[in-house]
């Protein structure tokens, strides 16, 4: 196995096609079947599967992708410090972050990246905290921001920001503080049950020893905003989610006490991969970006 046949391999995967990979890498077809042939016979075990419009990976095939990236990822960062002779920073670094977050963190992170380290490419890639963590501890992106959800296996972590949740309303309903038993009580549009923030009001339900009535589950953001706009019942969300509509009059957003309901936002590291030179540096940058945006009120309904 080496380097020139892990290449071949990605690239094979992510178009889906050796024909496309072969064009791509400017290889002969039939050369770059036989890297992958003999990849096949070395390891033992079959990589790709055959179909009319191209090829998909096995389970061994997408295990040997993810790992091979990861260490292609290691040789060129490895590569560019080795080779880097002055201050300036280069090279990507991958973040993960969560829909929610995307929408108040991604643009101005972008645009800060652009400003400080313009020779850096930041490759943001969004999931919902469970994806985030998995890709962290398979080591495919560098730095990953989610939901707190208890110690994760191979990665490290420290707390970014609290984030209070509030019962979100159509326009005309009654306004400030709500209880989370009231809160609770009402007919509720939420996630599904694998979704992070539905655990979490599942967790609390329990704990007040009431059942959540949820006449509507909705896993895409929009999509349940938009039904709680049609009147169709009410949701629990963080207030940066439906901000421009509550300034706007459309939706009502009432604090949830005794108690609060609310949840850690955690920046995390993989232990399964060495860390750059850029890391340090963008993660500075990405706790003063966050900082920025709270102590600014451009991100509601958070401490630090």
């Amino acid at each position: 196995m080496d380097f020139r046949q892990l290449r071949s391999f990605v690239q094979i995967v992510e178009l889906g096609s050796i024909t496309a990979a072969a064009e791509r890498l400017q290889i002969a077809q039939p050369a770059l079947s036989r890297q992958i042939q003999a990849l096949e016979e070395e390891l033992g075990v079959t990589l790709l599967r055959r179909h009319g419009r191209g090829v998909v990976p096995t389970d061994e095939g997408r295990t040997l992708a993810d790992r091979a990236r990861q260490v292609l990822d290691d040789v060129a960062s490895m590569a560019r410090d080795v080779a880097a002779r002055d201050h300036r920073l280069r090279g990507t670094v991958t973040l993960g972050l969560p829909p929610t977050v995307a929408e108040v963190l991604a643009t101005p992170l972008v645009a800060e990246t652009l400003r400080l380290h313009p020779e850096v490419k930041l490759r943001i890639v969004s999931g919902f905290s469970g994806h985030v963590q998995d890709w962290l501890q398979r080591g495919t992106i560098d730095i990953g921001v989610t939901y707190q959800t208890g110690k994760v296996p191979l990665v490290r972590s420290h707390p970014l920001l609290l984030e209070r949740l509030f019962l979100i309303e159509p326009a005309g309903s009654p306004e400030g503080p709500v209880t989370l038993a009231e809160a609770l009580g009402r007919n509720l549009i939420l996630p599904s049950p694998d979704h992070g923030l539905r655990r979490l009001v599942d967790r609390a339900a329990r704990e007040q020893g009431v059942t959540p009535h949820v006449g509507l589950e909705i896993d895409i953001l929009p999509t349940l905003v938009a039904f709680v706009l049609r009147g169709a019942g009410s949701t629990i969300l963080p207030l940066v989610s439906v901000f421009s509509q509550v300034n706007e009059g459309k939706l009502v957003a009432r604090p949830i006490r005794s108690p609060a309901l609310d949840r850690t936002l955690v920046i995390w590291t993989p232990l399964t991969r060495q860390a750059t030179r850029l890391t340090g540096p963008f993660m500075e940058m990405l706790n003063a970006t966050v900082r920025r945006l709270v102590t600014g009120g451009e991100w509601p309904g958070t401490e630090l």
